[in-house]
């Protein structure tokens, strides 16, 4: 959309959800939401470094002076950035994107909940969902934004960094929830990750499950004495991309998914209760396009990322993270090495497929 604009400033309206993305690919653009501050950054002109001056989302007294007064035109945008225009400008600007970032999304939750304090407070997670997969749902009483998944796309990490430290459990149990939840495929005590997602949760109040429908049943058949926090791991998209013998039907598992989340919100609306629930994933998919195979050098590496940073190469990018430093594929364009004859996907690059991820706010 870069090429609408030029040097006449210019005025358009997109979803204030989206505005944060739109902003990381508008690259050379200074966007003022206000005529004041339009106002005081051409008195400072030395302070904005950009080509073109795009107005976003005015108030209707400046939309109306800007057009009226100054005859800027407007120009109309599309709700979201395309996936080029996103995986264009993303590796540049991975490290400084002001998005909704991952490593936020506990401390979101809990201000949000403690503002409200609804009786029960659900997190469902996704392992495997891109945003852009999920654009279109329609889901009621809901706003969707985008989660950048800020340190490698990867199950482990990703879990843990969205869960925080201290976990959620923790931090909401000191707002009064001090009865829980928690919904699982794995014991604790037999898998590390669960013990770390779920710690505080006592034995009685944690549930090994092998589908989603079990999860439905224990909740519509609770009791909700006291405020309750939710915390369900569902599989997403992951196992298909990662085995399956056959391409698998994408549209398909997510239409599934799109019917859990609809089944968990008539068992929750039929408690009568208030209720909270945030839903959203681990990392994103990029799923297999014949791309091209450029091999790391490294002795060891990941399709998509590798241990180590590797200083030359196109479509690279070094991530400085807690537990470790990595080199990254960026972009859709190239994968690491041959997939596998049962791999149909990819993650733990930086891409739009990858590091988008959806955060969805459902509230009653």
């Amino acid at each position: 959309m870069a090429q609408q604009l030029c040097t006449i400033p210019r005025i358009t309206e997109i979803p204030e959800n989206y505005r944060a993305l739109w902003k990381l690919c508008l690259t050379d653009v200074w966007c003022p939401a206000s005529l004041e501050e339009w106002r005081t950054g051409i008195d400072s002109p030395r302070e904005i470094n950009a080509d073109s001056i795009l107005f976003l989302n005015l108030s209707p007294s400046d939309r109306e002076e800007l057009t009226q007064v100054f005859g800027f035109p407007t120009v109309e945008f599309p709700a979201l950035p395309s996936i080029e225009q996103v995986n264009a400008a993303l590796p540049n600007r991975f490290e400084t994107a002001n998005l909704f970032k991952q490593s936020e999304v506990a401390t979101e939750i809990e201000e949000r909940i403690s503002r409200e304090l609804p009786q029960i407070a659900v997190l469902l997670v996704f392992d495997g969902l891109s945003f852009y997969d999920v654009v279109d749902w329609k889901l009621p009483q809901a706003t969707l934004e985008p989660c950048l998944v800020d340190g490698l796309s990867v199950t482990d990490s990703a879990m843990q960094r969205l869960i925080g430290s201290p976990v959620l459990t923790h931090e909401l149990f000191e707002l009064g929830y001090i009865r829980r939840l928690g919904f699982s495929y794995w014991e604790r005590a037999t898998n590390v990750l669960t013990d770390a997602l779920f710690a505080e949760f006592p034995p009685n109040q944690l549930h090994r499950v092998t589908t989603f429908d079990e999860v439905l049943e224990r909740l519509g058949a609770s009791e909700w004495p006291t405020h309750t926090y939710v915390q369900i791991i569902r599989s997403g998209l992951d196992s298909a991309c990662h085995s399956h013998r056959e391409r698998p039907d994408v549209s398909s598992l997510l239409e599934g998914l799109r019917q859990d989340i609809l089944s968990l919100l008539a068992v929750l609306q039929k408690t009568g209760k208030s209720f909270r629930l945030f839903i959203t994933a681990d990392h994103g998919i990029l799923w297999y396009a014949d791309q091209d195979v450029i091999p790391l050098a490294q002795e060891k590496f990941n399709a998509r990322y590798t241990e180590g940073s590797i200083t030359q190469g196109d479509n690279l990018l070094t991530l400085n993270t807690d537990e470790g430093t990595y080199t990254v594929l960026t972009g859709d364009k190239v994968i690491a090495k041959q997939r596998k004859v049962t791999e149909w996907g990819f993650h733990g690059g930086v891409s739009a497929q990858e590091s988008l991820v959806p955060f969805w706010d459902v509230r009653q």
